[in-house]
């Protein structure tokens, strides 16, 4: 499927082999993991530092909102440990598709071209606060079908 062929409504299935990263910081309800694939973007209008913020709780909302998973429980996480993060096996459907021309800056490389808003299938389907974008040719190797 090329990037640009995603509709509105596909039904997906996404999964990223799991990479280790360590936790750059503990603050309140957050761990900062240092994001193993993307690269900061010096050239950026935007400062990304590249860490990538996870809640603490696993009951959290926020939870709904990214695919990534992160083991060991990111509630048991220290900073300067090492952990696993990647995507397990997830149905989602299509919200939107944004294509980006030229390829958008969010602060990391490489700038990605296409971006989907999707959301897991199931009980949140008709929750508009629910779901995540995904960059399927970003720097993260999320394998995606369609199924």
């Amino acid at each position: 499927m090329s990037e640009r062929g995603f509709q509105v409504g596909d039904h997906l299935s996404l999964e990223c082999a799991p990479s280790d990263a360590e936790v750059s910081k503990i603050a309140g309800r957050y761990a900062f993991i240092a994001w193993p694939w993307r690269e900061v973007d010096s050239r950026s209008q935007h400062r990304w530092n590249g860490q990538v913020a996870f809640p603490r709780s696993s009951d959290s909302f926020e939870w709904l909102n990214t695919p990534w998973r992160i083991e060991p429980d990111v509630g048991m996480l220290e900073e300067g440990d090492v952990c696993m993060v990647g995507i397990p096996p997830t149905r989602v459907i299509v919200r939107a598709v944004r294509s980006y021309d030229p390829a958008k800056d969010l602060g990391w490389l490489p700038r990605p071209s296409v971006g989907l808003s999707v959301v897991p299938v199931g009980d949140f389907e008709d929750d508009d606060e629910a779901g995540y974008m995904i960059y399927p040719n970003g720097a993260e190797p999320i394998i995606i079908h369609q199924i």
